[in-house]
């Protein structure tokens, strides 16, 4: 039996479409004497990344194209949703 998604039930984005959203975001994590500079296009894979490198051991940011940083406290702001 098929499954019908309607556009009722699916969540809309907590954070309006801005031209940041549509840049780059750039992940720099740093731990001893290594360094890790990454790009992603879409914030929450993003974050993700950079939870991943924190959880690891690893001191991250992420950066706009803009030239705001993000701190691991304010990842939250970047998503697109609020359940991620």
């Amino acid at each position: 039996m098929a499954t019908m998604i309607l556009d009722t039930v699916l969540e809309r984005p907590a954070r309006p479409f801005t031209a940041e959203a549509a840049g780059v975001y750039t992940i720099h994590a740093v731990r001893n004497d290594q360094a890790i500079v990454t790009h992603r296009i879409i914030p929450d894979v993003a974050v993700a990344q950079a939870r991943t490198l924190k959880a690891a051991g690893w001191r991250v940011r992420i950066s706009t194209a803009a030239g705001r940083q993000y701190a691991p406290s304010e990842f939250d702001q970047l998503l697109s949703f609020d359940l991620i």
